[in-house]
């Protein structure tokens, strides 16, 4: 499962004490290393400066080195559903969605896929997680 992951709203600039973005965050690095993209404004057509922000939030530098190294750029102009591979399952995290991206959502009946991060919400980095391994636990009595 390919699991697409925004900056702002999601990893920084969130209401998530910073342990429990750090616990997600370290999840994803853990269970999806190779199918991890970076689906944000800061990494889009052919620039990454995923790096330089998340060095610009609370999580610790270690773990921002290796986000670094571990997730994959992807690349888009305008909408992020241009980044998304269709062709295999996939969660997008992100805390906005313009309406053109639930268009396109919708048309290929993934709506799901998308998971609405509140970024005042305390409790959303632990609904996030929570949500990852339940998912992963799905696919795992799948096979």
């Amino acid at each position: 499962m390919n699991i697409y992951l925004d900056i702002d709203g999601v990893l920084r600039g969130v209401a998530s004490p910073v342990q429990d973005v750090v616990e997600l965050l370290e999840y994803i690095l853990a269970n999806f290393p190779d199918s991890t993209y970076w689906l944000t404004t800061h990494c889009r057509q052919d620039y990454n400066h995923t790096r330089a922000a998340l060095l610009n939030s609370n999580l610790p530098k270690d773990l921002v080195e290796r986000a670094s190294t571990i997730v994959k750029p992807s690349n888009f102009a305008v909408l992020k559903t241009d980044a998304i591979d269709f062709e295999k399952p996939f969660i997008w995290l992100d805390d906005n969605l313009f309406e053109s991206e639930r268009k396109v959502l919708e048309s290929r009946n993934c709506l799901s896929n998308h998971f609405l991060m509140n970024p005042r919400d305390p409790e959303m980095a632990k609904k996030a997680l929570m949500l990852l391994k339940n998912l992963k636990e799905e696919n795992a009595n799948t096979y």
